[in-house]
């Protein structure tokens, strides 16, 4: 059994995504870190507004970030990027790769005091692979089975070899909610969410607010310093400075373009993508016309511009991308980067030679209200220059969800923010059941065969990360995204508040200090 240690991390040993100052106190507000802070709440604003509570129904990690203080994963991740444990102590693998026992630490319970226990991972799971709306089915593609071999022990047989399991069951894909409240996924989903987190949810508006309170059971409260948080969704972002300001919140997820403005103000700004960071796209559906013919395809590729995306949407702190990863991830392929550069003659030329006239192309372009206005402004642009109609079709989050998610649109703008697994990542963008491929079930014999492989490198190897970019590489040139720009998630704070690790897709909030202000 491979006992994982606990790994500190060199840039932050007991950093956290955020921790808080108390509300400014009368006569002093208006004023960074203004007030006497000695009250550990969290005061979280974000124009996000989260729909799904159920780890195994969210399909977006920026979603799922809400979710970390609650739900406890098997594993997690460090800030060097190491897998460590969680409410799972150790792995072992067989001889051949394809299957991993998985060990969990004795004693634990969930926050309604039902023990985590193997039956409660095999139930979540089968949950996994079963559930209707599950998002998360494309990524356990190659969990076969799961057996409970004793009431701390679980076994996962797989469908070939595969190293890449710890990081599949690290913060994301392995966070684990209780298996009674599960019994009633529907009100997990949108009521009562309950894991094994640090925080426990004492009261939740579906319109507005959920306050969570720290839960003394979790397996490691001792660092634990913040006693509850409160998230604040659905605000408007344009008000979002100002909120800092007045004390309404002392952490706030803002738009790129607010970024200058809180600097200004004295906060802290987060934005930078060694840490929370996002990828924008163009996604294409090979099941549906205009996009099942290749040339239509190939010639959007050569149509998109991603500096005019990264300079208009991205203020200066975006750059243009060729593929899903910025440059430094594990994953990212420098070589993609000559591959169909911004050549709106070319694209012209592609669709000539298919048969296709000027302006014989049309389709919707869809995307969600709000967050893609401006992109599908750009994008309309650049395809009319090449003789594409683009039909902006914006729709609120629970409509375009049904199309996206049920395969049926041609097409869609759309982000993901950075996983925690790698190979994840290229599952969800590129395997049949990924939950960002809009084209599956359609998948590419090339990006299977170089799954494979990566899948079988372990991840300690020397040459893990050639295999991972051989993949990624193999994924996005036969696949159906067409990259936009990378960006980072970009948060502004109290200077009271310690900086968070620089962990994809992941919020901690183990031993965050606050530090007291007069």
């Amino acid at each position: 059994m491979r006992l994982l240690k606990r790994r500190r991390s060199t840039t932050a040993v007991v950093a956290a995504v955020v921790a808080v100052i108390a509300m400014v106190v009368a006569g002093c507000g208006g004023s960074p870190s203004g007030g006497n802070t000695t009250d550990a709440t969290i005061k979280w604003g974000t124009k996000q507004i989260q729909a799904n509570w159920d780890p195994v129904v969210t399909g977006s990690t920026s979603a799922t970030i809400l979710l970390t203080p609650i739900y406890e994963s098997l594993f997690t991740i460090d800030g060097e990027r190491h897998v460590v444990p969680a409410l799972a102590e150790g792995y072992e693998y067989n001889a051949a790769g394809d299957q991993i026992t998985i060990k969990l630490k004795p004693g634990l319970t969930f926050q309604d005091g039902t023990p985590v226990d193997a039956e409660a991972v095999k139930f979540n799971i089968e949950r996994i692979k079963t559930q209707e709306n599950s998002a998360l089915k494309g990524s356990y593609n190659n969990v076969k089975t799961a057996t409970v071999v004793d009431p701390l022990t679980v076994r996962l047989d797989l469908g070939q070899q595969d190293y890449q399991i710890p990081y599949l069951l690290a913060v994301r894909g392995g966070m684990l909610p209780s298996r009674t409240a599960a019994q009633d996924p529907g009100k997990l989903n949108t009521a009562a969410p309950v894991g094994a987190g640090p925080f426990k949810v004492v009261s939740y508006d579906p319109e507005s607010k959920i306050v969570l309170e720290k839960w003394d059971g979790y397996w490691d409260a001792a660092n634990i310093k913040v006693n509850r948080i409160e998230i604040n969704f659905g605000i408007d972002p344009s008000t979002l400075v100002a909120g800092l300001q007045s004390g309404v919140y002392n952490w706030a997820q803002l738009d790129p373009q607010q970024a200058e403005e809180a600097e200004r103000a004295g906060y802290d700004v987060l934005a930078s993508t060694d840490r929370h960071w996002g990828s924008s796209f163009l996604s294409l559906n090979v099941n549906k016309a205009p996009f099942d013919d290749p040339a239509v395809r190939e010639a959007v590729r050569y149509a998109v511009n991603p500096d005019e995306f990264a300079t208009k949407l991205g203020f200066g702190l975006a750059q243009p991308a060729h593929q899903p990863f910025p440059e430094g991830h594990p994953a990212y392929v420098p070589a993609l980067n000559a591959e169909h550069t911004y050549d709106p003659a070319r694209a012209r030329d592609v669709l000539a030679k298919a048969g296709y006239a000027d302006g014989a192309i049309s389709f919707d372009l869809n995307g969600i209200a709000g967050n893609f206005d401006q992109a599908a402004e750009v994008l309309q642009g650049q395809l009319k220059a090449v003789g594409i109609t683009a039909n902006i079709r914006l729709l609120d989050q629970a409509n375009w969800a049904k199309g996206y998610y049920g395969k049926q649109f041609a097409a869609s703008l759309f982000g993901y923010v950075g996983r925690d697994s790698h190979v994840q990542a290229l599952t969800e963008h590129y395997d049949t059941g990924g939950v960002l491929n809009l084209s599956s079930p359609y998948t590419s014999a090339q990006f299977q065969e170089a799954l494979k492989v990566v899948r079988a490198t372990p991840i300690d190897s020397p040459d893990y990360e050639a295999k991972l970019q051989a993949a990624a590489r193999a994924g996005y040139e036969n696949g159906s995204t067409v990259s936009l720009y990378t960006y980072p998630s970009v948060v502004a704070k109290d200077k009271s508040i310690s900086d968070p690790p620089a962990i994809d897709g992941y919020q901690s909030w183990k031993g965050v200090q606050i530090t007291p202000t007069d």
